[in-house]
Order: C-alpha cells, then structure tokens, then sequence
C-alpha cells in the first residue's frame, strides 16, 4: 500500500499508534466535548503519532496510505471518541485535496513537511467567490469548517459568481478568521465552526476547477504513483465517514455491556444483566453492528481491488454502495438507540458514554453522503429502470 518504501509506516503500524492513544481518549471524551475543539494535547498526540499524515504525499513526509487508512484508524480513535476520529478520518483525507492539486500548491501548503490539519468549507454562509483577474477574492463567511481551530490552512469549494463554475481555494491561516458557530447536540468536540474572509485574494496556483480535482488523473497525479491521487475522488472519500460511524458503535455497544455486567437496579436492586429483555436486545443490537461491519468490509475490498487496477466504479456500484453506507448509518444509530433506551434514566446523563456515541451518531447521520432519504431513493429508481440524473457538488 505504501510501495514498499521502508520510511513509510504500514496502515498495521499507524493503527497500532492509534490503539495506543485509546485509554488517553476515553479519559478526555467528555472534556473534548465540552470544549467543543479537539483539545491541543490531543491534536499534538494525533500529529506525535503520524496520524496527520495518512493521506500526505510521501514527497512532503506523508504516509500516502490510502483509502482504507481513514476507515480503519477512524473505527479505531472513534470507539472512544468521535470527535477525535473525525479529525482524523474526515479531515485528514483533505490532504488528498491538496495532493491532487499542481504541484507548486503542494509545495507551499507542505513547505515545512509537517503534518498539517486543513480544515475545510463547503456550505456558503452569505460567503461570495469572484473573479479578479488571473485568481479570485473570497469575501464572507463559508460554514462547517470542522477542525478549524487547529489548521494553518483551510480550503473552500464553492462556486464563481461570475461564470458558475465551481473551484476548490487553498488559503492560509492568515486569509480567514473563525466564528464560533458550533453550539450542537452530536459531534460538539469538531469544532467544525464557520471560517470568514475579508476580500481574500487566492492566486492562480492555490485554486482549481473541481470538476478537475476529483476527476482521475487530477494534475497532481503526476508526482505520484499513489492511487490516493490518481482515482476518481468521490467514490472513495465517500467511505471516510464509515470509520467513525462503526467505532462509535463499537464503542457503545462495548461500553453498555461492561457496564451492565455489573450494574444493580436503584429501585429494586435487580440485576438488568439477568433480563431477558436485556440479553435480547444486546444480542440484537451486536447483530445489526456485525451486519454493518459486513458491509463496510464487502464495500472496501471492491474499492480497493479496483483502485489497484486503476479501474473506474461504474455508476450503478457508486449508487448501490451510496445505499449501503446509508444502510449502515441506520443500523448503527438504531442499535446504540436501543441500548440507550435500555439504560433507563442513567442513559440520560451527558456524561454517560452510551449517550455520548449515541448524539455524535445521530449527528453523523446527518451528512449528506449517508442521508436516507437521498441515498435510497436513486438505488430504487435503478432497480425500477427508472433514469437517475448524475448528482454532484459541482457543475460540469
């Protein structure tokens, strides 16, 4: 996966750091909640571990991983905290951006070869983007930046008011200022808070047409043998969001069985780990988990023999595995429900770990790339030969 490079770690190395800040997570869940921001020890820990670096180009001291990386390791940091998963398996995967970009960009983006955090925006909170001559001015406020607070660079995607097209934009730190809009119930420790620009001027070099970006072999591919920039973008990214989906009810359902092996009933003093209606629904519940895992795996396996070969997923796939991972977020919010349900009123308390997955859970639900209604209809209107038109952020 690394082509056998020896500076580069295996995916079976970086998850093993991973594993190894698990304990240190769980102990600062409930701080990197309230703090609504991953917290800066912990960024340090995730940079400390080569976890920022999992889709950096090996040229500027990345891991080049590929698509799997964000899957595994967010499945891993988020049985404990999503949040911090996030981090990882969302925003990480913008170094994939930055690598399919021309080279020079790159070049300054990884002048320093750290392993930088690039918070990204993509919805347009009042924010414009307009031509200026050869580059572009980004005026406004641009929202759902997650991670912002711990990024020396931040891009944008949005579309030209003067021509329609849409362009991803590389600005640094110093372009943006951050609004503090991120006050939710799930998925609070992001800190995917809005970025805003002041007539941000964005050269040449630092923007691209993303109908170019995300298409196979972007201008970056050139200085890469790496899949990670050479397939088509979006049937791969599309996955990050597994990760964290199945680590956080991973984390749930080991957290509720724990604790109700050993838990006593305040009334009655009975133990719910005798109930048959408890043994039913755990057993219930790490079912559907299994199903989903099933899932993901069968998903991943397809993607990555045919990154391998370079080979494209045909358009019916791309929507059948779009149902899947709907389907996926559907078991998991349903089974860590069920398990909060069962806790009775201790389930209600925000420090009760069981709770805290289930809100970062409902809150992942909420993404566009797993949304039901979105992701099932079109899999219906293929079963029923019925035309799907082609959907994309951009415009072609």
């Amino acid at each position: 996966m690394n082509g056998g490079n020896a500076q580069i770690p295996t995916l079976e190395a970086v998850a093993e750091r991973a594993r190894a800040l698990l304990p240190m997570l769980r102990g600062q869940a409930a701080a990197t909640e309230a703090n609504r921001t991953v917290l800066p020890a912990t960024v340090d820990a995730l940079h400390a571990a080569g976890l920022t670096r999992i889709c950096q180009p090996a040229r500027f001291g990345g891991y080049e991983l590929g698509w799997d990386a964000p899957v595994v390791l967010g499945r891993i940091l988020a049985s404990a905290c999503p949040s911090t998963a996030w981090l990882v398996s969302i925003v990480g995967p913008h170094a994939a951006y930055v690598g399919r970009f021309p080279l020079e960009a790159q070049e300054e983006v990884w002048r320093d070869g750290k392993g930088a955090v690039l918070a990204g925006a993509t919805v347009a909170r009042g924010g414009k983007i307009r031509r200026d001559g050869d580059g572009l001015r980004l005026d406004g406020q641009f929202a759902f930046a997650s991670g912002v607070d711990h990024a020396p660079w931040g891009f944008v995607i949005g579309t030209v008011e003067d021509d329609g097209d849409a362009v991803t934009c590389l600005l640094p730190r110093r372009d943006f200022e951050i609004a503090d809009t991120w006050h939710v119930a799930g998925l609070r420790g992001t800190g995917t808070k809005d970025m805003v620009f002041k007539e941000a001027y964005v050269p040449p070099h630092l923007f691209i047409k993303t109908r170019d970006l995300v298409a196979p072999e972007p201008p970056g591919a050139q200085h890469s043998d790496a899949a990670l920039y050479r397939v088509e973008y979006v049937p791969y990214v599309a996955t990050t969001l597994m990760g964290p989906l199945l680590g956080a009810a991973e984390g749930a359902l080991r957290a509720y069985t724990e604790s109700t092996k050993t838990r006593v009933g305040a009334l009655f003093g009975d133990r719910p780990a005798a109930s048959l209606s408890v043994q039913l629904r755990l057993a219930e519940s790490a079912a559907e988990f299994r199903a989903a895992e099933l899932m993901v795996e069968a998903q991943m396996s397809y993607l990555r023999d045919r990154a391998s070969a370079h080979e494209p997923v045909p358009q019916d796939q791309q929507i059948a595995f779009a149902r899947d991972r709907a389907y996926v977020t559907r078991l998991c919010v349903t089974l860590v429900h069920r398990l909060v349900q069962q806790m009775g009123a201790s389930g209600l308390y925000d420090s009760n770990p069981v709770q805290r997955m289930f809100r970062d859970l409902s809150a992942m639900s909420q993404q566009f790339g797993v949304g039901w209604d979105r992701n099932m209809a079109p899999a219906g209107r293929l079963m029923l030969d019925i035309e799907n038109e082609t959907q994309h952020f951009w415009k072609t």
